[in-house]
C-alpha cells in the first residue's frame, strides 16, 4: 500500500518528523481509509490530522471538486455535532496544517 501511494510511510523513520513530534507514538493512533474505487483516501494521524485525498481520471475537474468538497462537508459537519471541533483555519493564512506548503486551501 505504501508503495501504491494509498497509505503513508512509516513515519519514525522521517527525522524531521520525529524532531518535530509529529511521529511521536508510532505507530498508534493511525489509519487509513481507501475508498473501493481507490479515487478517495482519507489519512489518519499522518503530518497533519487529516489528509484526505480525492482523485480522478478525467477532464472534468468539477467531478472530483465536488467529491471532495462533499466529503470536507461531512467530515467537519461530524466534527462539530460530535463537539470536536471544526477544521483549523486562520482569517490570513486559510486552513492551518502541520507543513507551511499546505497552508491555505491546502489543495494539490
Amino acid at each position: 500500500l505504501v508503495k501504491a501511494h494509498i497509505m503513508f510511510k512509516d513515519m519514525s523513520a522521517d527525522h524531521y518528523l520525529m524532531s518535530a513530534g509529529i511521529a511521536k507514538h508510532w505507530p498508534h493512533g493511525r489509519g487509513c481509509y481507501v475508498a473501493e474505487d481507490k479515487g478517495f483516501i482519507v489519512w489518519v494521524g499522518e503530518e497533519d490530522h487529516l489528509r484526505i485525498m480525492c482523485m480522478k481520471t478525467s477532464f472534468i475537474l468539477n467531478d472530483v471538486f465536488d467529491r471532495l468538497r462533499a466529503a470536507l462537508d461531512r467530515v467537519e459537519k461530524l466534527l462539530v455535532e460530535s463537539k470536536v471541533g471544526e477544521f483549523a483555519r486562520s482569517p490570513s493564512y486559510g486552513y492551518v496544517t502541520s507543513c507551511p506548503t499546505n497552508l491555505g486551501t491546502g489543495m494539490r
